[in-house]
C-alpha cells in the first residue's frame, strides 16, 4: 500500500503512538515530541468537535456560500435567539437606567437623543425577534382538521409576513449602520469636551460604540477564524480541524465489531483466514510500518486493513477508512 495524499507525516507517526525505529534504536528524545504532539491534537479534536466550533462554522458558510446549497439560517436556532433577546434586554435596561439618572447632565452634543434613539432601535429588534421566534419555533401545532385552501391561505399569509419581517430587519440593519456613525462622530469630536459636561452618557455612548463595533467585525473575525487561523493550526500540528469538526469518531461498540485478526506471513501472501493473497511487502498507511508475524490487524467494511492499533486510534478521531474514505455503517 502506498502513502495516501490525505495523509501527513506528522499525523501517520502521531497515530500510531509509536516512533518509527531507526537503526533499531528509539530514544527518550523521539518519544517525548510526539507525545507533546499528542497532547495538541487531542485539544484540537476537542475544539473541533465542540458546538460553538460547529456553530461558528455554519454561520461563516452561510454568509460566504450559495444560500441554495446550505441548511437553514443558523441565526433563527432557539439558542442563538435567546442570546440576542438577552443582550437586547440587557442594552435596554442600561440605557434606560442611565438616561435615568444623567438627568442633570449637559453635554455638548445631543448624545441624550442618540441614546434614546439606540434605545429605541433595541425595543423594534426585540419586537421583531419575538415575531420570528413565534415563526419559526412556536409556529407548527394545530388542533383539529387542516382543510387544505385554509392551509395554503395561511402558509400565503406567513410567507407575506415574514417576507415584510425580513425588510423592516433589512432596514432596521442599516438606521442601526447609519446612527453608529453618528455616534462616533459625535462621541470622538476632539474639538467639544463631553466626558467633562457628561460622563455617565459619554461613558455609555462609548461602550455601545464598542459593542457594535465587535457585532460590524463579526464577519471579519470570522473570515482570519476560519480562513487564516484554522488552516495555519492544521497544517502545523497536522490534524484537520474543518474534517474533525464535519465527521465524528466512531464509538468504541462500532469499532469492536470490526473484523480483527493475527496477520500470518507465509511466502510472501497474506493469510487473512481465507486464505487470500496479499501484496508484496504489505504495510499500514497510517504508520508506514511493514506487517510482522502474530501482529493484531483490522479489516475495515470496505476491506482494507491496517494495523488494529492504529486504525482504532484513527476511527475515534474520524469514522471513515484512512484510504477511500468510506464510512462505517451505522
Amino acid at each position: 500500500m502506498g502513502i495516501p495524499s490525505h495523509v501527513p507525516f506528522s499525523t501517520s507517526r502521531l497515530i500510531s503512538g509509536v516512533p518509527r525505529e531507526q537503526d533499531g534504536v528509539v530514544t527518550n528524545d523521539q518519544i517525548r515530541p510526539i507525545r507533546e504532539i499528542s497532547f495538541v491534537v487531542r485539544m484540537a479534536m476537542r475544539v473541533s468537535r465542540a458546538k460553538w466550533f460547529t456553530f461558528l462554522r455554519r454561520v461563516f458558510h452561510y454568509q460566504n456560500g450559495t444560500r441554495s446549497h446550505l441548511g437553514d439560517n443558523p441565526f433563527n436556532l432557539c439558542g442563538w435567539m435567546m442570546l440576542e433577546f438577552v443582550a437586547l434586554l440587557v442594552q435596554i435596561c442600561v440605557t434606560s437606567i442611565t438616561l435615568f439618572v444623567s438627568k442633570e447632565e449637559r453635554p455638548v452634543w445631543p448624545m441624550r437623543i442618540w441614546v434614546v434613539g439606540y434605545d429605541f432601535g433595541c425595543v423594534v429588534s426585540l419586537l421583531i425577534l419575538c415575531w420570528r421566534y413565534r415563526h419559526y419555533h412556536l409556529g407548527g401545532g394545530d388542533d383539529g382538521v387542516n382543510f387544505p385552501d385554509l392551509e395554503q391561505q395561511r402558509d400565503n399569509e406567513e410567507s407575506r409576513g415574514l417576507h415584510f419581517v425580513n425588510k423592516c430587519k433589512a432596514s432596521l440593519d442599516l438606521i442601526f449602520a447609519l446612527w453608529f456613525v453618528m455616534g462616533n462622530v459625535w462621541v470622538f469630536d476632539s474639538r467639544f469636551g463631553s466626558l467633562n459636561g457628561a460622563p455617565k452618557l459619554h461613558i455609555l455612548c462609548i461602550t455601545i460604540l464598542f459593542w457594535n463595533a465587535i457585532t460590524y467585525s463579526f464577519p471579519f473575525l470570522l473570515f482570519i477564524l476560519f480562513c487564516i487561523c484554522v488552516p495555519l493550526i492544521s497544517s502545523c500540528i497536522g490534524y484537520n480541524m474543518n474534517l474533525g469538526s464535519a465527521e465524528k469518531g466512531a464509538s468504541d461498540d462500532q469499532i469492536s465489531q470490526l473484523h480483527c485478526w493475527k496477520f500470518k506471513l507465509v511466502d510472501n501472501s497474506f493469510d487473512a483466514g481465507n486464505s487470500s493473497p496479499a501484496k508484496d511487502n504489505p504495510e499500514c498507511c497510517i504508520c508506514l510500518t511493514k506487517y510482522k508475524d502474530k501482529e493484531e490487524i483490522r479489516q475495515l467494511p470496505c476491506s482494507h486493513i491496517f494495523h488494529k492499533k492504529c486504525v482504532d486510534q484513527w476511527l475515534t478521531i474520524i469514522s471513515c477508512c484512512p484510504l477511500c474514505k468510506q464510512g462505517l455503517d451505522r
